[in-house]
C-alpha cells in the first residue's frame, strides 16, 4: 500500500493521506551486497529485483483491502506471531555469526553443571560472574554465548571465544594450564551445583576456522526456536565488540550467471567458500568465504 497506510483507516484519512495501491513481483534483474567482516571474512548476498506497479484502485476498494488485512491478522494471529518469532531467530542467529567471525573465534568451550541446574536465570547469572572472574585473568576476555537446554531439562552454555594462551597464572602464582584454570574459576561459580568445560579442538584451531565455530553457535538459536521458547533471550555476548558492519552495495545485474559471477569476482587471492547456497526458485544466492587459518595468522603478523 502506499504511504504505508495501517488497517482500520477510514475512506476520508486514506484520501487526507493520498493513500495508494501497488501490485509488486519479481523483476529480471538481480541486485548484490557484501559485507566485509573483517579478519578476511565476507558475505555476500544477491536477490532478485522487485517491480513495483501502481494501481487504479479508488479510495473505498482500498479501506476494502486493508479491512480484509485486519481480518486475515485476527484469524492468523498464532501463525503470524510464530512467523514474526521465526524472522527474529533468523536476524539473532546473523548478529551471533557475524559476530564470531568478526572477532575471529578460535576456540569452542562448553559450560556444564554436574547437577541438575534447570534455572536458565541463574545459568544467565552463572556466566555474568565466569565473565567478571574471567577478566581479572585475560583482560579484554571476549566471548559470544548460545545458551541450551538439555531433554532432561539441564542448562548448557555453548561458548565462542579467541586468543585463548596456553597457560595462565593460578592462585599461587604458578603457571598452569590455561583451560584447567578457566574450568576452575567455573567450578568456584558453580559451587555445590559442581561445574565442568568441555573444550573443544582448541589444540586444533587451524581446523576449527572462525566460520564452523559460527555456525555452531548460531544454530542453537534455530535450536531454541524450535524448541518453542520464544520470548526467551537464548544468546549473549560479553566484551567490546564493533557495531555490526553494514553491507555495500554492489549494483544491478542483468542475469542470475553475471551476478553470482559478480559475487565470485570480489573474493581476495586466497579466499576459501564456505557457504555457496543458490534457492530452488532462484530469487537468492548467498557466498560466505574466508580466508584460510594459515593465510589469516600470515595476515595478522
Amino acid at each position: 500500500m502506499g504511504n504505508r497506510v495501517k488497517p482500520g483507516c477510514s475512506p476520508a484519512h486514506l484520501r487526507r493521506c493520498g493513500a495508494r495501491a501497488y501490485l509488486g513481483r519479481s523483476g529480471d534483474h538481480f541486485k548484490l551486497k557484501a559485507t566485509d567482516l573483517g579478519n578476511g571474512h565476507l558475505e555476500i548476498v544477491g536477490s532478485r529485483t522487485m517491480l513495483w506497479e501502481e494501481l487504479d484502485w479508488p479510495i473505498g476498494q482500498i479501506a476494502d483491502h486493508l479491512d480484509m488485512l485486519e481480518r486475515h491478522a485476527e484469524e492468523h494471529a498464532e501463525e503470524i506471531r510464530q512467523k514474526h518469532a521465526e524472522q527474529a531467530a533468523k536476524r539473532a542467529k546473523k548478529r551471533v555469526r557475524q559476530l564470531c567471525k568478526g572477532m575471529g573465534a578460535d576456540t569452542l568451550l562448553t559450560l556444564t553443571y554436574q547437577a541438575n541446574e534447570t534455572d536458565m536465570a541463574r545459568c544467565k547469572a552463572d556466566l555474568k560472574e565466569f565473565n567478571r572472574r574471567m577478566l581479572r585473568l585475560i583482560p579484554g576476555f571476549r566471548f559470544v554465548a548460545a545458551f541450551e537446554r538439555q531433554d532432561r531439562g539441564a542448562c548448557h552454555v555453548h561458548m565462542a571465544t579467541e586468543r585463548i594462551p596456553v597457560e595462565l597464572l593460578a592462585k599461587n602464582g604458578t603457571k598452569v594450564k590455561s583451560f584447567n584454570v578457566i574450568r576452575a574459576v567455573w567450578r568456584g561459580v558453580t559451587k555445590e551445583r559442581g561445574g565442568n568445560i568441555d573444550v573443544q579442538n582448541a589444540k586444533r584451531r587451524m581446523q576449527r576456522t572462525p566460520a564452523r565455530i559460527a555456525s555452531y553457535i548460531a544454530g542453537y538459536i534455530i535450536k531454541a526456536f524450535e524448541e518453542g521458547e520464544l520470548e526467551s533471550n537464548r544468546w549473549t555476548k560479553y566484551g567490546n565488540f564493533d557495531a555490526p558492519p553494514k553491507p555495500v552495495d554492489l549494483g544491478i545485474f542483468p542475469t542470475l550467471e553475471t551476478m553470482i559471477a559478480g559475487g565470485y569476482a570480489i573474493l581476495f587471492d586466497g579466499h576459501q567458500v564456505d557457504v555457496m547456497r543458490l534457492d530452488r526458485w532462484k530469487d537468492w544466492f548467498v557466498l560466505y568465504a574466508e580466508l584460510p587459518p594459515k593465510r589469516r595468522a600470515m595476515a595478522e603478523v
